[in-house]
């Protein structure tokens, strides 16, 4: 259970299972790691948004089989307008799928209620980021979804709730939680970032000791008054002291660059691109030497968009197939993500796939036209094909007939 499944509840000192989620449970940084207190890395935000605006912005689009396998887009399906436009009342569809895409990076699932008018699916409405799957509930030990709703447990079976489940080690209800997985080096982020603001809220000023002469309360007092206070804080009026009579200082903490701080900075967000499988440029950090620019910088991105994209959507399109359609409509519609739409900010690229898309017959002109939304033209619906490719055989030779034009007539004789 996370911490918003406790909203509304009356918590006591023997809760141990509420004060075990906020305290994130034991990590070896000791400091707690929740849906709330991550976002506050840049890095972990990052990846999370970088899925789910992703995502939400891509087109998705509902299809019907052919029996020749061939695939057409149907825009007047009620499932085509429901994923494709409008799920709900309340969300777009790409604040809709920016939402599961959310869950399902964060925590490893994304839920949604199917809300039914008759038998007809009418709207699929996001559900609280505490939703669990659950079989104890039910005597059959059929599949329940468990959630907290202004304070009160609610349970719906599995055929009202739409789950995209993340990476899952065998069969399981629900997918892994990152999160969870990554809560070890979250915890330790969150610590480097906690100990470099109290440095420096401390003015990068070293903690330790005076040593000398023993003080009487009143001189103990007189000297924090003049040498301490001072020089603590980043709005310190002095940051330099005058000691008499031996007076020595000892530093007992380990200062910003003994500790490595910016390299362990720097570390960390590799480690969350590592368990968020995000290439660390994406999120705003590169190596060092290591350009933001350039083909390598490209080839890293198609390589995230192969290997870690690639079976995000997926996963979201088959859960779609599986448990928003239904087992008569799975063996003529399927709904898939537009990934063409990301060569739209490359524009070289883009102008280059639709060209090649013409000339080898795939797309007539004016679907090419339309990819760019523009209007079609006149003799753009025919498929071309480029004719200077000939087999070897033919080469040197003409491949058709060609009519062989009439021979000049004479000039007519003088008289």
């Amino acid at each position: 259970m996370s911490l918003l499944s406790w909203v509304g509840k009356v918590i006591g000192l023997r809760d141990g299972q509420f004060w075990s989620v906020y305290g994130g449970g034991d990590t070896w940084a000791g400091k707690p790691v929740n849906e709330v207190n991550s976002l506050q890395l840049s890095a972990w935000w990052r990846a999370v948004r970088l899925y789910a605006d992703v995502v939400g912005a891509l087109p998705l689009k509902f299809y019907e089989k052919s029996s020749n396998g061939d695939r057409k887009q149907i825009a007047d399906h009620p499932i085509a307008n429901l994923i494709g436009s409008d799920p709900n009342q309340e969300q777009t569809s790409q604040e809709f799928w920016s939402g599961i895409s959310g869950g399902l990076a964060m925590l490893g699932n994304g839920y949604a209620e199917k809300r039914f008018v008759g038998k007809t699916l009418a709207a699929l409405e996001p559900m609280p980021l505490d939703t669990r799957p659950d079989r104890c509930n039910n005597p059959d030990g059929d599949l329940e979804f468990r959630f907290n709703d202004r304070g009160k447990t609610e349970w719906l079976p599995r055929d009202k709730v739409f789950q995209v489940r993340g990476f899952t080690l065998g069969r399981a209800d629900e997918g892994l939680s990152p999160l969870a997985a990554g809560r070890q080096g979250l915890s330790i982020a969150l610590a480097t970032e906690e100990s470099a603001g109290k440095t420096f809220s401390q003015g990068m000023r070293a903690s330790g000791f005076f040593t000398g002469p023993k003080l009487t309360p009143d001189q103990r007092t007189q000297f924090t008054k003049t040498f301490i206070d001072p020089i603590l804080g980043n709005d310190a009026s002095a940051h330099y002291g005058i000691l008499e009579n031996g007076f020595d200082f000892k530093q007992v903490n380990i200062a910003p660059k003994d500790a490595e701080m910016l390299l362990s900075r720097r570390f960390n967000v590799e480690e969350i691109c590592r368990f968020m499988g995000v290439p660390p440029i994406l999120v705003g950090h590169n190596a060092e030497g290591m350009t933001a620019w350039g083909t390598g910088v490209e080839s890293i991105i198609n390589m995230w968009l192969t290997l870690g994209l690639n079976s995000f959507l997926t996963s979201i399109e088959r859960s779609i197939n599986k448990r928003v359609l239904s087992p008569v409509e799975r063996s003529s519609y399927f709904a898939e993500f537009e990934r063409n739409a990301l060569l739209r900010i490359d524009s070289q690229a883009r102008a280059e796939f639709i060209a090649k898309m013409i000339q080898n017959a795939q797309m007539t002109p004016n679907e090419g036209r339309r990819t760019d939304n523009k209007l079609p033209m006149p003799g753009g619906d025919v498929l071309l094909v480029n004719s200077t490719l000939i087999p070897l055989t033919d080469a040197g030779r003409l491949t058709r007939s060609l009519p062989t034009p009439d021979a000049p007539t004479s000039p007519p004789a003088a008289k």
